[in-house]
């Protein structure tokens, strides 16, 4: 386009050399004609004089001599004027010629005056605003996302009392002489629940069926990618236990039930409402957690507790078709304020957790990120548990001060500096992120560092150790956005989509779940690798607690004739949510 741009340039101004040198050319002529055929002042004055003064014979003859003299004159200047005019003659003629050409080439390949301007514009666009979804959307991930098929398995249950706190173990990297470091943060959410006549808002509005096709389609993901996560979801739901939890533990279940609020589902569910529903019954109980390590587990069930009831505050929901009664759900409340109370209180002066909640010194990344998480939680989804805000603010001073981005862009492992490969980078990055620190100066020196080190190395053989921080640097990614996050995403998904099992399991590399064996394990890999496949929705871009807060506690109101819709069977979707008051 520049070339021809600049032919286009050139033989106009050529064009307009040719016309200027043609008009020269003609006034030159012009005035050679003038000068020549002008009438000399001799024989003026000599016709004047012979009027007055009639001349002898002599002088006749002289007359005749001059008038001679005249004729040669005229003939030298007659023969001067056509060497004179012979150069300008012959310019004049190929100036013409060459107008004409120019003339002819300009036409023939004649170019707009002003080539188009093309204005692109990106702007943010509120998932709740795509209140019924574009039609691209809906063609694009409108059938994979309900087409997941069902393949039964048998899991047989291996109960295993310490398997939780074996799975951490595995993911440090500089193992303790006890307990290792997992904490899976799983970004709090924004969703409505379809067909319940609980309003789900603020924090989890991107969970809904139609929030997570248009968020899907806008932030890369794939439709392959949510088919994965259909399976992983029918394979948990497959694996659950009769009493509703996953091989009794409260740390697995907890991740298992944030896989499936994640993916919006709540009680209300047509699939997998039972399977919420007896979780979040089994687990509530459970809450705060007891025992050996019992700070991750804790943490880990405080949050998915606290994300249960943010996302179904509302206080009553119902299911079936018909049924009037509902089920009190202040059960969830409780339980989140009791974990978050034990939370606040085993904070250490620095900001920082143990393994036991004490209140030491020795403080660990891994715990210390699960408890952040599960503060974020509880903290939008309004608990007013006492000295819950100032914990928040101690976390923060607490992460930018251990970090080592200004040596080497990374958060350590307890006390001890951090390595570039290791995982707990991803794990400072996404609790400043959660906590309001979203442009921190050790988030951008980790995002630098999750790129340089850790994409590279993102390859299903490393899983075994790697598979708990990618986790992590997946959502920090995600946060972070833009073209950090194309890279990572490009990358992600497609290894997550190639290496789980036809089954709906993803089994690390190891063994089960990494260096140890059993059903558990398979639980622990498959939640870490399915709650990366749903950061397109999960987690809304929103770092402002405090008006996440306020509108968690003061929720908009349903229009008057939204609950007999809202309980309405045969209601669509993109009819219920378009009840809800944005």
């Amino acid at each position: 386009m520049v070339a021809a741009i600049g032919k286009v340039s050139l033989r106009t101004s050529a064009f307009k050399y040719c016309k200027f040198a043609i008009a020269l050319e003609f006034l030159y002529f012009l005035q050679i004609l003038y000068i020549f055929n002008r009438k000399p002042d001799a024989s003026i004055s000599l016709e004047t004089f012979q009027d007055e003064h009639p001349i002898s014979d002599e002088e006749q003859s002289l007359a005749e001599h001059e008038e001679q003299l005249q004729k040669i004159l005229l003939a030298y200047r007659q023969q001067k004027m056509r060497e004179h005019m012979a150069g300008p003659l012959v310019s004049f003629v190929l100036h013409i010629v060459l107008l004409t050409l120019l003339g002819a080439l300009v036409v023939g390949k004649e170019q707009p005056e002003s080539l188009p301007e093309i204005e692109v514009m990106m702007e943010e666009i509120p998932i709740k605003e795509i209140e019924p979804p574009e039609p691209i959307v809906r063609e694009i991930v409108e059938d994979v996302f309900e087409e997941a098929p069902e393949m039964d398995v048998p899991m047989p249950a291996v109960p295993n009392e310490t398997a939780f706190e074996a799975a951490f173990a595995d993911v440090i990297e500089e193992a303790p002489s006890t307990d290792d470091n997992f904490d899976l943060i799983d970004v709090i959410l924004d969703v409505k629940p379809i067909k319940s006549a609980t309003v789900i808002r603020g924090l989890y509005g991107g969970r809904t069926k139609t929030g997570r096709k248009a968020a899907v389609f806008k932030n890369g993901g794939k439709p392959a990618g949510q088919d994965a996560v259909l399976r992983a979801l029918r394979w948990l739901k497959r694996v659950q236990q009769a009493d509703g939890s996953w091989y009794g533990e409260p740390g697995f279940s907890g991740l298992a039930l944030l896989c499936f609020l994640a993916h919006g589902d709540t009680p209300q569910s047509e699939e997998f409402g039972d399977t919420v529903e007896r979780a979040m019954r089994w687990l509530a109980p459970q809450v705060p957690v007891r025992g050996a390590s019992h700070a991750y587990a804790n943490g880990i069930a405080t949050y998915a507790i606290a994300e249960a009831y943010g996302m179904t505050k509302a206080g009553v929901y119902v299911r079936g078709k018909g049924q009037q009664g509902g089920q009190d759900m202040a059960y969830l409340r409780e339980a989140m304020d009791r974990g978050i109370g034990v939370i606040v209180a085993g904070q250490q002066e620095s900001g920082g957790f143990g393994y036991v909640y004490d209140l030491g010194t020795r403080w660990d990344m891994s715990v210390s990120g699960w408890q952040f998480q599960a503060m974020k939680a509880a903290y939008v989804s309004g608990s007013e548990v006492a000295g819950l805000g100032e914990a928040i603010q101690k976390g923060k001073r607490f992460l930018k001060n251990v970090s080592s981005a200004k040596e080497n862009g990374t958060f350590g492992y307890a006390s001890v500096p951090g390595e570039v490969t290791g995982n707990m980078t991803g794990v400072g990055c996404v609790s400043l992120q959660l906590l309001g620190e979203p442009h921190a100066w050790p988030v951008n020196s980790g995002i630098n560092t999750l790129l340089k080190h850790r994409l590279p190395a993102y390859q299903w053989e490393n899983a075994s150790t790697a598979l708990y921080g990618w986790y992590y640097d997946t959502q920090a990614l995600f946060n972070e956005g833009g073209s950090s996050w194309r890279r990572w995403n490009d990358k992600f998904q497609d290894v997550l989509i190639r290496s789980q099992h036809a089954e709906g399991y993803w089994e690390s590399p190891g063994g089960p779940g990494g260096r140890f064996s059993g059903n558990p394990g398979l639980v622990f890999s498959t939640t870490l690798a399915c709650l990366q496949l749903e950061v397109y929705y999960r987690y809304l871009p929103s770092f402002n607690l405090d008006k996440l807060r306020a509108e968690a506690i003061d929720p908009q109101p349903f229009r008057k004739d939204a609950d007999k819709k809202l309980l309405d069977e045969d209601a669509k979707d993109d009819e219920i949510e378009a009840l809800i008051i944005e």
